[in-house]
């Protein structure tokens, strides 16, 4: 249990890190597809040469790659693109709570294909951090602006992307895989989607060597990104994509403390009911299912 909770943080705390710093980088006139390619680009080789140093580089049988590549566009490329989209329009705040939605999302699907049991006490965990961040962003939420609602209902392709990406790296893990492969496989595979979306529009970016301040960001990005993605795997395997998918509200906590820090966002005393509810959750939807935790084990 502590393993697990001490990777949901780690992971929360790497994914909300990642937010942030994409919003520094557009606002320097980086395109969000081109950075999420440089990205998914070093992160996934960074993870690359972790695995063959550890005798274990990712496999590149029709089975994995079809796992890499659907894995790439519904836990990455598709929600993290539209998420860097929209940072700009709604900020990293507000966009943050797109990422505390899976939760829910994510059990429902995992109880429609057998992964999980329907559970009153985890269904109140998830709704406990669903509603103590839905809390937090409430006014924003109900300001009257067309043009909001307009990116407000773009970026629930998040959400529902990250829930479908959370259940299928668990229902179609390949059998004795280990995550840090997987999590290589899955970041080259994104880096493809990206370089051939962005050639088609004419808009890959290669940032100027004069640049140093993006190159840092993007240089900081990848390490967080693949120290994040090599967690988040960890994460997946030992606990299962409920208990996973809890990292959106601990992203969600770590956007507007940065955005407090990085970006002079006023500290607002909501904070205090969000993180409770958080912390309650967490404690109420530990590791598990039992049909998961056998899938697990067929994994190790």
């Amino acid at each position: 249990m502590m393993k697990a909770l001490l990777l949901l943080l780690g992971t929360g705390i790497l994914g909300g890190t990642s937010i942030l710093l994409a919003k520094l980088a557009v606002s320097t006139g980086m395109t969000p597809l081109s950075y999420l390619f440089w990205q998914s680009l070093g992160a996934g080789l960074v993870l690359l040469v972790v695995s063959a140093l550890r005798g274990d580089a990712p496999s590149f049988a029709p089975r994995y790659l079809r796992y890499y590549f659907v894995a790439g566009l519904v836990s990455l490329a598709l929600p993290m693109g539209v998420g860097y989209f929209m940072v700009p329009h709604l900020g990293a705040a507000l966009a943050g709570i797109f990422t505390a939605m899976p939760p829910l999302i994510t059990y429902l699907l995992s109880m429609c294909i057998g992964l999980e049991q329907a559970r009153l006490k985890r269904m109140l965990g998830l709704m406990a951090g669903f509603v103590g961040v839905l809390f937090l962003y409430l006014p924003q939420l109900t300001a009257p602006d067309s043009t909001l609602l307009v990116y407000l209902l773009v970026a629930a392709i998040i959400p529902v992307s990250l829930a479908i990406g959370n259940v299928y790296r668990t229902a179609d893990w390949p059998a004795g895989a280990n995550p840090v492969p997987l999590a290589a496989g899955m970041m080259l595979a994104s880096a493809v989607y990206c370089l051939v979306f962005e050639q088609g529009r004419d808009h890959l970016m290669m940032p100027d060597l004069a640049q140093t301040g993006l190159w840092g960001i993007i240089a900081v990005q990848v390490a967080v990104a693949a120290l994040m993605y090599m967690c988040h795997f960890e994460l997946q395997r030992v606990a299962g994509p409920v208990y996973l998918s809890q990292i959106g509200y601990i992203m969600a906590l770590t956007t507007l403390v940065g955005g407090v820090a990085l970006f002079d966002e006023p500290l607002r005393p909501e904070l205090l009911v969000t993180l409770a509810c958080v912390v309650l959750g967490t404690f109420l939807v530990r590791p598990g299912g039992k049909k998961a935790a056998l899938a697990r084990a067929d994994a190790d």
